[in-house]
């Protein structure tokens, strides 16, 4: 089977993939079966497409936010593949390998699900060096980590450890205190983001933050909480940010907002603060209005 030979694939198919219940290993790694809501991803192929096997990392837009991703195996050959498990070799996110059960085709790029263990966050952890691996039916497949792959595990490895170190010092999340100014698309809900000490007496500040698709956020005022504080409350407006029904119905990250914030002089840590359900449900009426709906509470 060829690139040229199969045109369905010029747009990224979702298929169907399958859970197992028994467990392999390679070495000394653990094995798990698949989550249940295991998602293979076939990709449009390079061409030409490397010949052999070749193994890397990417995590979908629809999965960004979470500990979902996908080892992406590149089968250069002509024969099937039969993968049986994945996994991410590196101190950063200690071996653990997922069961995934699966035939890639020959001459086909083939994302598989894997789901990212707990983050090793020292610098020592972090440094060390990146390998793929895939079990097949006959033999281990360990690799170097390709660039691009090595780029993708780097970002999401200091956002976690980012959001830990954050959770460590301030809890944050948004208050259920909501006005909504103007009227249409002139309207703006306005909110605020609830910031709470845990330990430590630094200034916690708001640096910025962002909406989605859906939403768009600004800070309209005071964003620090001061070392002497233990509590804060940031003003945080929203505004319609897409009326369309496309917009709306294919959205699939309407409600990740991200906030970054500062610890004294540090650089700015972004982490992912979503709404409660109670408050993507607020936040829903509100586009309702504003895009033309015919009530605001």
């Amino acid at each position: 089977m060829s690139g040229r030979s199969i045109p369905a694939l010029l747009v990224a198919l979702l298929l169907g993939g399958t859970t197992a219940c028994a467990a392999g290993s390679a070495g000394s790694a653990a094995t798990s079966p698949s989550p249940r809501a295991h998602r293979t991803i076939v990709v449009p192929p390079p061409d030409p497409l490397p010949r052999g096997v070749h193994l890397s990392f990417i995590q979908q837009r629809f999965d960004e936010g979470s500990d979902r991703a996908q080892v992406r195996v590149v089968n250069g050959t002509q024969r099937p593949l039969h993968v049986r498990s994945v996994g991410v070799d590196w101190a950063g996110y200690p071996l653990r390998l997922h069961r995934v059960d699966y035939d890639v085709p020959g001459q086909l790029t083939v994302d598989l699900r894997y789901v990212l263990p707990r983050a090793d966050c020292s610098p020592t952890a972090g440094a060390a060096p990146i390998h793929a691996v895939a079990v097949t039916r006959s033999r281990t497949i360990r690799q170097p980590m390709a660039a691009d792959g090595a780029r993708f595990l780097h970002r999401l490895w200091r956002t976690e450890c980012n959001a830990r170190k954050l959770q460590r010092v301030a809890a944050v999340r948004y208050a259920d205190r909501w006005t909504v100014e103007g009227t249409g698309q002139q309207s703006v809900l306005h909110g605020f983001i609830d910031v709470r000490r845990r330990e430590g007496t630094e200034d916690v500040s708001v640096d910025q933050v962002q909406g989605s698709v859906l939403f768009e956020m600004d800070l309209p005022g005071e964003t620090t909480m001061a070392g002497d504080q233990d509590r804060a409350a940031v003003p945080v407006d929203f505004r319609y940010g897409r009326c369309d029904e496309h917009a709306r119905s294919q959205s699939t990250q309407s409600f990740v907002f991200r906030i970054w914030l500062r610890l004294g002089d540090g650089e700015p840590l972004a982490q992912v603060v979503q709404p409660t359900n109670a408050q993507q449900t607020r936040l829903l009426r509100f586009l309702d209005f504003a895009c033309g709906g015919i009530t605001r509470h």
